[in-house]
């Protein structure tokens, strides 16, 4: 899919989001406010200008996004990180399996704790540059939908940020539980998918500098419930870390033109979706 979105219409989004979370228990200041920012927004010419964006599917995407990724800055990274690294913190060391593994991240930090790795990821690019950085893991170009390992093989699986690439959620999350051992737990990030109704997929510039998406699924918890349950998984625990006022200048194109209405847009929303799941 291809779109030549205008700047107007974002910036008009986060006044209309900002609108409607302050509507009942904000000021009638903030209310005139807002409306006369969208009516200058409407007025004004230099917020029409469009910038061409493409759906990139994840592989292709990653092997764009790969030089880059690693760079400093992705606030639902740093929300999620620390999160998923406690769960894992939390578990023994044993044979564990980094699911879409990426640049290797979290498989650094399992085999700090002294894990077993093995990584997996659908993107060589990314899988060279996680191969370079954590050399005491294994790492297998694989979907995570047709993981190369026998049933029960894994102490512990985490898979970060991935499955809302993945339209059948009940599929991948089967394949995970497959190779994961009872008593075993699977971690699983995923940006929140109150954000991706909000529009909010994997963002990034490719090699000529044009804006592209990899798409987030909005499952819904009921859809991860569901998934997780048919695959013999027990729900330990399920964290959603928010947007804090520290996080949401990261919104740069809406933050450099509406500052205060990003931040009553997006401060306090939950960002990503963890959850910490046992197989029975």
């Amino acid at each position: 899919m291809v779109r030549h979105i205008r700047l107007r219409e974002l910036l008009v989004g986060i006044e209309g989001l900002a609108l409607l979370r302050h509507l009942y228990d904000g000021t009638d200041d903030d209310a005139d406010r807002r409306l006369a920012e969208v009516r200058w927004l409407l007025d004004d010419e230099a917020f029409s200008a469009d910038e061409l964006t493409s759906e990139s599917d994840p592989q292709s995407g990653y092997r764009s996004w790969s030089p880059r990724y690693d760079e400093p800055g992705n606030p639902i990274i740093g929300l999620e990180e620390p999160v998923v690294w406690s769960l894992i913190d939390a578990r023994a060391p044993g044979p564990a399996l980094d699911a879409a593994c990426g640049t290797g991240r979290h498989a650094r930090h399992l085999v700090a704790r002294g894990h077993e790795v093995m990584g997996i990821d659908l993107t060589p690019e990314m899988l060279h540059r996680a191969r370079a950085a954590v050399p005491d893991a294994v790492f297998v170009e694989a979907d995570l939908r047709d993981v190369p390992g026998k049933d029960g093989q894994f102490a512990l699986i985490v898979c970060g940020l991935a499955l809302a690439h993945v339209a059948d959620l009940s599929a991948a999350i089967t394949e995970l539980a497959r190779v994961l051992r009872t008593g075993g737990h699977l971690i699983v990030s995923v940006l929140h998918p109150f954000q991706a109704l909000l529009g909010w997929h994997a963002p990034f510039e490719d090699e000529l500098g044009q804006r592209r998406f990899v798409r987030e699924h909005p499952h819904t918890h009921a859809d991860y419930l569901a998934a997780f349950w048919s695959a013999g998984l027990h729900i330990r625990c399920c964290i959603e870390p928010e947007l804090s006022a520290a996080e949401v200048p990261a919104k740069r194109r809406a933050f450099r033109h509406l500052p205060d209405a990003t931040m009553a847009a997006y401060a306090g929303l939950p960002a990503v979706l963890i959850w910490d799941a046992e197989k029975f």
